[in-house]
C-alpha cells in the first residue's frame, strides 16, 4: 500500500489538478514528488504537509479526505 503522503498527494492532484500539488509543495516544502509511495512517511514531512492542506482544500475536501485516508487502512 502507498504511504499516507502519497495518498494525500493522489487526492490533492484528482481535486485542484498539478496546481494545488504545487501550492502544497510551497506551502509545505516538502517535495511530495520525491518520496516514493512504497517507503514509510518521514513524520516531519507528513505533519508539515498536513499543516499545509487547511490552506489548500476545503473543509468538505478534508472530510473527504480523511474518510479515504481512515478507509485504507
Amino acid at each position: 500500500m502507498a504511504n499516507r503522503i502519497s495518498r494525500i498527494t493522489a487526492y490533492v492532484e484528482k481535486r485542484k489538478l498539478g496546481f494545488g500539488v504545487a501550492r502544497l509543495i510551497m506551502m509545505s516544502g516538502v517535495n511530495v514528488r520525491a518520496i516514493p509511495p512504497d517507503e514509510p512517511d518521514p513524520p516531519d514531512a507528513l505533519r508539515r504537509l498536513e499543516q499545509a492542506l487547511v490552506r489548500v482544500l476545503s473543509p468538505e475536501e478534508l472530510r473527504e479526505l480523511q474518510t479515504l485516508l481512515e478507509s485504507d487502512r
